[in-house]
């Protein structure tokens, strides 16, 4: 049997999930795979009981004072921009505003080239000289800013503010309200920007204000265990990266990971998490098939033949889920439907 553990960061996969219950059986695919693997597993403790603080807590890296993880320094530092000071995320963002709300609409819709970006962070900066900082554009949607020191702001996120309603999520802390105004500032400089003048002809999203997240020093780097991590976040690849872990796309089949197993291998698979946000119960239970199907079923096969030597599954519940072969023959544990292990939230 190949030396190799294999673990499944897998946030969403048990919710929350609100309207599961709802659902009448008709309307939910055959989860027997999934069902049979959770109630055979030993099922034990974890910290991680949140999907962002997840990623961070995998590497060893702990938040602020203020409950910031330093995305931003590991980010920069993989991209060896050379911050050395406290760094924050500045990142380009649409926000889509009606009369009582605005949601937040990042890289993956508004796709800013770099003669786009450029042209953009060097018009903000021409602002921001005024107030002595400067912003730094490591890749296209990719913006820093190095500060002398914390500014003592608590912010939220980014990727879990994604299709979001920003008002419960901007920044907070001694600072905030100086800051939201220089970002009125920055918002009103973006309005008439030629640059978003041509994407708005073009009936593109435009960048019409920033997004201030991830703030901190950059962390030491941490003693982790795994050696080969799958992983199509560019987050958790920056975070592998910082801690020199071997980090590939996630492959198209289960085969390629069993194929090259030892060590503690990682595997970083995302899917449910964005219909969860986006409280969308049909895109997550087609999510949750997907992952059964696509990784769950083929990871368990290769247990049975002893291609590896155990599965734990994180969902970033509080809890994981740890299989081994002697597990899988646990035939007298009675299997307990989905909707019995899925989180409603409240």
């Amino acid at each position: 049997m190949t030396d190799c553990h294999i673990t499944v960061y897998v946030p969403g996969l048990l919710g929350p999930q609100p309207v599961l219950s709802q659902l009448s059986s008709a309307e939910l695919p055959d989860f027997t795979v999934l069902e049979k693997a959770l109630s055979r597993a030993d099922i034990k403790p974890d910290p991680i009981n949140d999907a962002y603080a997840g990623l961070f807590q995998l590497f060893g890296i702990e938040p602020d004072s203020t409950g910031d993880y330093p995305a931003a320094a590991v980010c920069q530092s993989v991209q060896q921009l050379q911050l050395d000071n406290f760094c924050l995320r500045a990142d380009p963002v649409h926000l889509q505003a009606d009369m009582t709300s605005a949601v937040l609409r990042g890289h993956q819709e508004l796709r800013l080239d770099s003669d786009e970006a450029q042209q953009l962070v060097d018009s903000i900066n021409q602002h921001l000289h005024q107030d002595g900082l400067q912003l730094v554009m490591g890749q296209p949607h990719h913006w820093y800013l190095s500060l002398p020191e914390a500014p003592g702001l608590q912010t939220s996120p980014l990727p879990s503010v994604l299709l979001q309603d920003i008002n419960p999520h901007l920044p907070r802390g001694d600072s905030a309200a100086d800051w939201r105004r220089l970002m009125n500032e920055v918002q009103m400089l973006l309005y008439d920007h030629p640059v978003n003048q041509q994407r708005e002809a073009e009936g593109r999203l435009t960048v019409n204000s920033l997004w201030l997240w991830g703030g901190g020093h950059r962390p030491d780097t941490a003693s982790v265990h795994w050696q080969q991590v799958y992983t199509d976040d560019w987050l958790f690849d920056a975070l592998a990266r910082f801690h020199a872990v071997a980090s590939e796309d996630l492959p198209e089949s289960v085969e390629t990971v069993l194929q090259d197993c030892h060590g503690e291998v990682l595997l970083d698979i995302e899917d449910c998490l964005q219909p969860l946000r986006q409280q969308d119960p049909f895109a997550w239970v087609g999510a949750v098939e997907q992952f059964q199907n696509r990784w769950l079923q083929p990871l368990l096969e290769g247990l049975r033949k002893k291609r590896y030597q155990r599965l734990t599954l994180l969902p970033a519940n509080g809890q994981r889920y740890q299989l081994t072969r002697h597990t899988l023959r646990r035939w007298w544990r009675r299997r307990r439907p989905l909707t019995k292990w899925v989180s409603d939230g409240a």
